[in-house]
């Protein structure tokens, strides 16, 4: 744990280790700790400080600083001939972690990465020096682009997997960063048609072709038009999200709940009977694979964490064995490291405790409505 959390994306704040805010008395002083911050990998200059800080007595601020950290141990900052700097085994700055998150090819880390961007860096901060406004512009530009490029990919990832609701997130968490993206607006209306929901689709069309013509004064361009048009069909038939409670085959759908938490467990149990699924309930994973053995399962609700052979696992041995029953995975677990695994081998959604049936049922429709479509492509592997 560091003795010191800078929070640069976004609105400028420090804590302590307990949380606790770390008062800083003006402005000038948070432009100064964020000037350090963002070079506490490097080390920074005081003469480099004194340009972009043109008429200040930087010594004064260094001192004004200890101030106000005097609290914390005392080498948490390093002041050496004309070096002075965070110590980073003391200092954590979110920017830094962000851009090191980023940076790694791991999916988990380009989640991780997203989820420390809560804003561009010190939006609309203005410190008063020129110089220093100039650099942190150059910087705020940096990681902005660097946010884009990882909001893009997870949001390709997560269509590919048809992971609908959190690509609908994505696309919307990217258009707040950069709304002039006609392509991402059209991936939007893409995915909210595939939720059935082709009033908001209608909705964001309209912001779109009210963004280009402000912005760019011009007009949508025939791709996106071509989606205007299938927005309009879809809103004349006037689809109502439907209960998918049967097969074409004219039996219930069936669903194996694989949870070894008896509240979880009844509690799911509950809502999908009161949908009308039929439900199949297994504590374990060794269970789960008897029971897949018996019957032909149409979705699989699967706890990430079991006794002996978690869902995880068990998805990975159905895969290996041929089958393709689309999988939700559940989890309290914290950490993005569940959810981007169940990302990368292919489970149809990622769903946190405590469930509400308002988000598990739309996310059931969807998956077995996907499936539906896929049935006609081609013959589907069983057990």
């Amino acid at each position: 744990m560091h003795a010191l959390n800078i929070t640069l994306l976004g609105d400028f704040s420090m804590t302590d280790q307990l949380g606790r805010p770390v008062s800083v008395p003006n402005r000038r002083i948070q432009a100064f700790i964020a000037y350090l911050a963002l070079g506490i990998d490097s080390g920074c200059s005081v003469s480099e400080a004194m340009e972009l800080m043109p008429g200040d007595r930087v010594h004064e601020i260094i001192s004004d600083l200890r101030f106000a950290l005097r609290n914390l141990p005392p080498e948490i900052l390093i002041v050496e001939g004309d070096s002075v700097r965070f110590n980073p085994s003391l200092v954590k700055v979110d920017a830094e972690h962000f851009e090191a998150m980023g940076a790694r090819n791991a999916l988990s880390s380009a989640r991780e990465a997203v989820d420390l961007y809560r804003g561009n860096l010190l939006e609309g901060f203005q410190s008063g020096f020129e110089p220093l406004d100039e650099w942190l512009a150059d910087r705020r530009l940096h990681y902005w682009q660097l946010a884009l490029w990882l909001h893009a990919r997870l949001l390709g990832l997560l269509i590919k997997a048809g992971w609908w609701e959190r690509a609908a997130e994505m696309a919307s968490r990217l258009l707040s960063l950069d709304p002039s993206q006609e392509v991402v607006h059209r991936t939007l209306m893409r995915l909210q048609l595939e939720q059935g929901r082709p009033d908001a689709a209608l909705r964001r069309y309209h912001e779109c072709a009210d963004i280009l013509r402000r912005e760019f004064n011009r007009l949508p361009g025939p791709e996106t038009e071509r989606v205007h048009l299938e927005i309009a069909a879809a809103l004349e038939r006037s689809p109502a999200p439907r209960a998918v409670a049967r097969l074409a085959t004219d039996r219930p759908v069936l669903v194996l709940v694989v949870e070894d938490d008896a509240v979880s467990s009844t509690l799911l149990e509950g809502f999908l009977h009161e949908a009308g699924y039929e439900v199949v309930t297994a504590a374990d994973g060794s269970d789960a694979l008897i029971e897949i053995g018996r019957h032909q399962f149409d979705l699989l609700i699967l706890d990430v964490n079991l006794p002996t052979l978690g869902g995880l696992q068990l998805f990975e041995l159905m895969m290996k064995k041929g089958y393709d029953t689309p999988a939700i995975f559940i989890t309290g677990q914290p950490g993005v490291e569940p959810e981007m695994r169940s990302l990368e081998m292919g489970a149809a959604d990622f769903l946190r405790k405590p469930l509400k049936n308002e988000v598990l049922l739309p996310r059931i429709r969807t998956i077995l409505q996907r499936r539906d479509r896929s049935l006609t492509a081609g013959p589907r592997v069983t057990g």
